[in-house]
């Protein structure tokens, strides 16, 4: 029989982490699940701790490869799956133990594609929700699935059970060796799957770990990652009539930083390129090309 759910988790240099993040997956109390695990060339001993892990439980499975990325060890995992539904799970996070059995008897009950959980955000000194769901709410209208789901401006997957046959339906898969990978799948996702179900009380904690990719210092091609990513959003947005706030639509293009205090940021919108000092104080002003107007629709 076919897993029901496919718990699909990229590893790469996270060996303080990883035990926590496997020990919640492995105690979840959903039966009939597989847990694959891809190794993106760790250079630290993750690879061990996988390895321990898979001669102990034969539902976890450990793929390595080269270094692809966050993305690339994501499509792997997913070309490996065999369930009902798809689970991503980062490898310095964790979930509750019926996090699983939750999200799966909501999405069979509400014939869903996507089922959500609510997000915690661990900082070492303190803890947030990013999104925080409070009652079961079946959605179908697509406009009211990005509201729901608080994209924008939270574009995560990790936080959703996703349906395999929908994803393979969509073709959906990651961009491979860039940043803000999620931003296009979730968008996609949300406007063009299927029904999506709110789960109350079950929680996905994720870890801010500054040494992660995105968390890690900005570098100039993380940043056009993440201008290139928001701003195929914005066009994506606007083709199928979803509607945006007007600061949604100003995309940094490009910011600097000195001693952890953001002095200079380039902005596009409108067709319009801005850059302020502080943010606050504009410095020079130039056309661009291709328009995305700031006004909602």
């Amino acid at each position: 029989m076919e897993p029901k759910v496919s718990i699909i988790i990229p590893v790469y240099n996270v060996e303080p982490f990883l035990a926590r993040c496997l020990d919640s997956v492995a105690g979840q109390t959903l039966r009939g699940i597989e847990i694959i695990c891809v190794d993106d060339g760790s250079p630290d001993r993750s690879i061990d701790i996988l390895n321990r892990y898979a001669a102990q439980d034969d539902r976890i499975r450990v793929i390595s490869q080269e270094n692809r990325g966050l993305g690339g060890a994501r499509n792997r995992g997913f070309d490996a799956a065999t369930g009902e539904f798809i689970l991503f799970v980062d490898s310095d996070d964790w979930i509750d133990p019926a996090y699983c059995e939750r999200l799966y008897e909501a999405a069979r009950e509400a014939k869903a594609d996507i089922a959500c959980a609510s997000m915690l955000k661990i900082r070492p000194s303190y803890s947030k929700w990013t999104i925080h769901y409070t009652e079961r709410q079946v959605v179908a209208d697509t406009q009211e699935k990005f509201r729901t789901c608080r994209c924008p401006p939270d574009f995560y997957v990790m936080n959703k059970l996703l349906r395999r046959e929908m994803l393979l339906r969509l073709g959906l898969c990651f961009r491979e060796r860039v940043c803000y990978e999620d931003v296009e799948y979730t968008m996609r996702l949300l406007g063009e799957g299927g029904v999506l179900v709110t789960v109350p009380d079950v929680v996905y904690r994720y870890v801010v770990n500054g040494a992660s990719i995105t968390k890690s210092r900005q570098t100039p091609k993380k940043q056009q990652d993440k201008y290139l990513a928001h701003k195929a959003f914005v066009a994506y947005a606007d083709a199928r009539g979803i509607r945006l706030d007007a600061r949604f639509r100003r995309i940094t293009r490009r910011s600097f930083d000195r001693w952890g205090l953001t002095w200079l940021k380039i902005k596009e919108c409108g067709g319009w390129e801005t850059c302020r000092l502080f943010d606050l104080i504009p410095v020079w002003r130039k056309r661009v090309t291709d328009k995305h107007a700031c006004d909602g629709h």
